[in-house]
């Protein structure tokens, strides 16, 4: 550490978790450092305080005074960093390697007091064990946690963060209910058992001043499905997607009411699961009404015989503030699809043709195979048929494939969807089996549209700008339609 003694040290302190805000933990370190550089002789300038923050490999949590720190040694501030032990000043062996590089750089001295000794090679060597050691117990700490989590939810606890659900009480960790939400739920449920729609379900919340959990907006058809599609509202615990049991805390709907519901509105005309809707126009979901945000509706409409297509902003739909849609706009749809077809051909005679797709993978044989397996093993360890060990070893096993294949079933989608031997062929392909393709192609262009009102009673085309496109990335060489 050089003959000479450091004058200006910086004493860097830090505990991971202070569940008391005490600060007890950090003030015992600095003790232990300003005893340490007492005995050595050298002159204290600054503490570096670093409370509840964690230095370990999963953390996110930026350390302001240690960036801090680094920054003064840097600047020459102060001469020398004295820390109670190295897992304080860091868990990353990535991190202690660049600040080793640093003091070599800077010339600044360093102790602990565990008395590590950074002036000759061997003194590195095995410091950079002990951070690697320190890494390594991170590392296993986040592997016990997340066994843990697990065992948790086999035992029927559900995650207990994220924003609140509809129906239980606020801060309660999903094992409270509110009363007067639940009664809401359940009638919502015979609502729907008695072939009405979530629209009705919709006015009658509305109609009793109900609004939504997080927002306090009101609700939408689209924000009701959301509470019955929850697997929370079903007592159905999860782990990474999958299903692991019930959960052994109140629910508002019992698993077989739950699963009616998903029957009931799976079945409806039109309405499937979240993101699995086919669309049947080549630019619904793109369309935005300009005066409130949400998103257009389109569909056939007849008016004294004459039968066409018209885009408008739904009222029940959400808006750009959390309120129901303005219901302002209504426009004939095939002047804006013309005028977007146009802007999306010009883009796409830009691009060069790409190579010809990979056949895609058909693994819907081998996950479905992979999943029953995992429900035969969940049925053995319930019956106590297998040891608890076993059992996890087993199931963390089948899910690792499970997962590898889902991976390389979305990667063959995503491969055969980019690399079409011609997207102009492809786009110019209007038959309705190719509708899907030919909008995967719109999204490589168009980001959305807004769409303006343009009153009633006009006899000649539309205003160009009554329409506003925002393109993909780039603004396209076309003008703004």
């Amino acid at each position: 550490m050089g003959e000479l003694k450091p004058k200006r040290v910086g004493i860097y302190v830090r505990i991971s978790k202070d569940r008391k805000g005490q600060e007890l933990g950090i003030q015992r370190q600095e003790k232990a450092c300003r005893e340490l550089c007492q005995r050595m002789g050298w002159g204290v300038h600054k503490v570096y305080p670093e409370n509840d923050t964690s230095a370990s490999t999963t953390s996110r949590k930026k350390r302001p005074q240690y960036a801090e720190m680094m920054r003064d040694a840097h600047d020459g501030l102060i001469d020398g960093i004295v820390v109670y032990s190295i897992d304080r000043l860091t868990r990353r062996i990535t991190e202690l390697t660049a600040f080793l590089e640093e003091q070599k750089e800077h010339g600044f001295a360093f102790a602990t007091t565990e008395g590590e000794d950074t002036s000759t090679a061997n003194g590195r060597m095995i410091l950079t064990i002990k951070g690697a050691v320190a890494q390594q117990e991170t590392e296993r700490m986040a592997e016990r946690v997340n066994n843990s989590l697990l065992q948790r939810r086999e035992k029927g606890k559900p995650h207990a963060g994220g924003p609140r659900v509809f129906g239980f009480e606020e801060g309660s960790n999903f094992q409270r209910l509110v009363p007067e939400e639940v009664e809401l739920i359940r009638l919502g449920y015979e609502m729907l058992m008695n072939r009405q729609t979530p629209g009705d379900i919709v006015r009658v919340w509305n109609g009793k001043g109900s609004r939504t959990s997080g927002a306090q907006t009101a609700w939408s058809i689209q924000k009701v499905k959301r509470i019955y599609r929850s697997e929370r509202v079903g007592g159905i615990v999860t782990y990474k997607g999958q299903d692991i049991g019930d959960s052994v805390y109140p629910h508002p709907l019992t698993r077989e009411e739950w699963e009616n519901v998903q029957t009931i509105l799976d079945g409806r005309s039109g309405t499937k699961k979240p993101g699995t809707a086919k669309r049947k126009h080549l630019y619904s979901g793109f369309l935005k009404c300009d005066g409130c945000g949400s998103t257009m509706r389109v569909q056939w409409a007849t008016i004294q015989g004459r039968r066409f297509r018209r885009t408008f902003c739904h009222s029940g739909a959400v808006g750009r503030d959390g309120e129901l849609g303005c219901g302002k706009v209504n426009r004939s749809y095939s002047w804006i699809e013309d005028r977007l077809n146009e802007v999306v051909e010009a883009a796409l005679k830009q691009h060069a043709p790409k190579p010809t797709a990979v056949p895609t993978e058909d693994l819907s044989g081998e996950i479905n195979l992979l999943e029953e397996r995992i429900r035969g093993l969940r049925k053995r360890w319930k019956a106590g048929e297998m040891e608890d060990e076993d059992y996890f070893d087993s199931l963390a096993h089948l899910r690792g494939q499970l997962q590898d294949l889902r991976a390389r079933e979305a990667a063959s989608a995503v491969r055969e969807a980019r690399t079409e031997t011609d997207a102009l062929a492809v786009w110019r392909d209007d038959s309705e089996h190719n509708l899907e393709r030919r909008r995967a192609l719109v999204a490589t262009v168009i980001k959305e549209v807004r769409v303006s009102s343009i009153g009633r009673g006009r006899r000649k085309p539309p205003e160009i700008d009554s329409i506003k496109i925002t393109p993909v990335g780039a603004e396209l060489d076309e003008p703004e339609a």
